[in-house]
């Protein structure tokens, strides 16, 4: 994570006026494991490379909650911009629960005013293994986003079905949910449009997203639920995810809802 003065400069660059902001595993970055991979290559054969890759994917699932200090240092330096959202593993051992649930709370304490799950670096199981965490994110304060970082099924990431936020969407009707990366791929984006589109909680993000997989979410669910996003700076430079918003075949009036007024929507009720 860069420093604070640095995240709200390119902010400024790019007129961001507020942000969600949360923490990053660090041993998550895209570099990380291709650095292991490079230092490795010339002594490993195919099928030992990719038991030292999932062997790499198990250790990203290790238990414990981030450090989400740098977040809390960036949005001190201009509060009125920042919303907190903590990065929060719900896969924990019974002896470990107290203890991770009163981070989280003190977090809350804090300022944090959401959460994000990472269901492919966590194999979570939606809605099994995060009811108590919505559970305890309500009672704390009902107006708190759930973010979901989506990723479908595949040899490296258990991901989870859109039957599976369905569910969860369906058991917690008042559960405002945020499905991240919502149209990463064509195929994603009409199951994600179709499935989920009578779930009036469910809000749907555009970073890392292919363009025409957005203009599906659109026509499939309309553009007043589409959060703008950029995973920026750690994934994707915020111009591009910009553009891919304003090259977009629709309307001034929908794209200003994309980019700024569904999500200040969405925000406004959070104190």
């Amino acid at each position: 994570m860069k420093p604070s003065k640095d995240i709200i400069e390119y902010m400024d660059r790019f007129q961001v006026e507020k942000a969600l902001i949360t923490t990053t595993n660090r041993r998550a970055r895209p570099t990380a494991h291709l650095k292991l991979a490079d230092s490795e290559s010339k002594e490993l054969n195919e099928a030992q490379k990719l038991e030292k890759m999932l062997e790499f994917r198990k250790s990203l699932a290790m238990g414990g909650q981030l450090d989400h200090q740098d977040i809390i240092d960036i949005a001190k330096k201009a509060p009125e911009r920042f919303y907190k959202v903590f990065w929060f593993n719900p896969k924990i051992r019974p002896e470990e629960e107290d203890t991770d649930y009163k981070i989280l709370e003190d977090h809350f304490k804090k300022g944090f005013c959401g959460v994000k799950i990472h269901s492919g670096i966590h194999s979570i199981k939606i809605p099994k293994d995060v009811i108590k965490l919505v559970s305890f994110m309500q009672e704390y304060d009902r107006d708190f986003i759930f973010y979901i970082h989506s990723t479908p099924k595949t040899p490296f990431f258990s991901g989870i079905s859109t039957r599976d936020m369905a569910k969860l969407a369906k058991q917690l009707p008042n559960l405002r949910i945020i499905v991240g990366h919502a149209g990463f791929c064509m195929e994603y984006a009409i199951d994600v449009g179709i499935s989920l589109k009578q779930y009036k909680n469910i809000f749907f993000e555009t970073s890392c997203s292919v363009s025409f997989a957005i203009l599906s979410l659109i026509r499939t669910v309309g553009h007043k639920r589409l959060l703008f996003g950029s995973d920026a700076p750690i994934t994707s430079p915020i111009q591009i995810e910009i553009d891919k918003i304003l090259t977009l075949p629709i309307s001034k009036e929908e794209k200003q809802d994309i980019l700024y007024t569904n999500t200040e929507n969405l925000l406004e009720k959070i104190k």
